[in-house]
């Protein structure tokens, strides 16, 4: 209850950034008794506001104090480039000159966030050389800045795709918590197709790009081949995790890596079932494929629901091993 109570309370410098907005378009839009009914609309007003107000409330409900600053930093930035469609034009006077300084708050914030990313990246590479567990390396350095939210779980999955495509050779599958490991690389040649999915893309690009480039516009083959190229950065990394970010056991609980998706941890003591499985299960309400191709071939059913799902299918090299070893280690 507390955990959720800090993440309403961090959310309301945003709830109010938005209702501000909202306010000040009505302040310089409507004649109300607010601005003395169209005689008092100075622009200087709204930039007490976004200078004090915002900022201060930030520094309150934002903890640690580097975020809640970061936080002002960039709803400063965004509230003066809204501030340009939120006044009209005959009562800018201050805001003419804040327009041309948001693009300094804009490089600085970039800088700072720039300065960020490169000690995590330092950090994580560190760990990893250290022998220390790669998602652990990833999870502490992210989560000390960000906390532990939605936005630094998308954020650890993205730094991991990125470890993988310039930490690879560092990483190795005995750094991963957990005493006994279990592969799925191997399972219905998954790494192999994921190989030749990866040339394919490869050898699309190029040629997509010409064609929208002559038939489209060279704007929209530049978007194309740019969202391609990312979604190429992922694939590589995958076909890199596939091999090295092992599915785990130890006395406590499975951990559960699937190439470069984050960990998903199973307490033995949970467990009601484990058994082999050889039908193809489609996607549905209660229940978590970890398969790349082909059917899973082992069916975990939990006691207790975890992220809304008691059913489990998992994809590995050696399904008659991981079950027996599970089975040994529940009972």
């Amino acid at each position: 209850m507390n955990i959720q109570r800090v993440h309403v309370i961090e959310k309301l410098p945003l709830v109010f950034l938005i209702l501000m907005a909202v306010s000040w378009w009505h302040f310089f839009n409507y004649d109300t008794w607010l601005n003395d009914f169209g005689q008092s609309k100075s622009d200087w007003l709204l930039l007490i506001d976004i200078g004090v107000t915002l900022p201060l409330l930030c520094f309150i409900c934002i903890k640690p104090k580097k975020i809640a600053l970061m936080k002002s930093i960039g709803y400063f930035a965004l509230l003066v480039a809204a501030g340009s469609y939120i006044i009209p034009n005959q009562y800018q006077v201050v805001w003419p000159y804040l327009t041309n300084l948001r693009y300094l708050i804009l490089f600085g914030f970039i800088v700072i966030e720039l300065s960020v990313i490169a000690c995590v990246i330092f950090a994580i590479k560190q760990a990893i050389t250290k022998g220390f567990d790669p998602d652990f390396a990833i999870e502490k350095p992210i989560k000390r800045f960000i906390g532990d939210s939605a936005i630094s779980k998308l954020i650890i999955f993205e730094t991991r795709v990125w470890s993988f495509i310039f930490c690879s050779r560092l990483i190795h599958s005995s750094a991963y918590e957990g005493d006994e490991q279990f592969s799925y690389h191997l399972k219905d040649a998954n790494q192999s197709n994921s190989l030749g999915f990866i040339l394919m893309i490869a050898f699309e690009i190029p040629l997509m790009h010409l064609v929208l480039h002559f038939i489209w516009s060279p704007l929209a083959a530049n978007i194309v081949t740019l969202l391609t190229a990312l979604s190429l950065v992922f694939f590589v990394a995958e076909y890199l995790a596939m091999s090295r970010r092992p599915i785990s056991i130890d006395d406590r609980q499975i951990y559960l890596r699937y190439g470069v998706f984050n960990v998903f941890t199973i307490a033995l003591d949970n467990i009601k079932t484990i058994e082999f499985n050889q039908s193809v299960i489609r996607r549905q309400k209660g229940v978590k494929r970890y398969n790349f191709s082909g059917a899973p071939n082992i069916h975990i059913v939990l006691k207790t629901e975890i992220d809304d799902a008691k059913q489990i299918y998992i994809g590995v090299d050696s399904p008659q091993k991981m079950i027996s070893l599970v089975q040994h280690r529940i009972n």
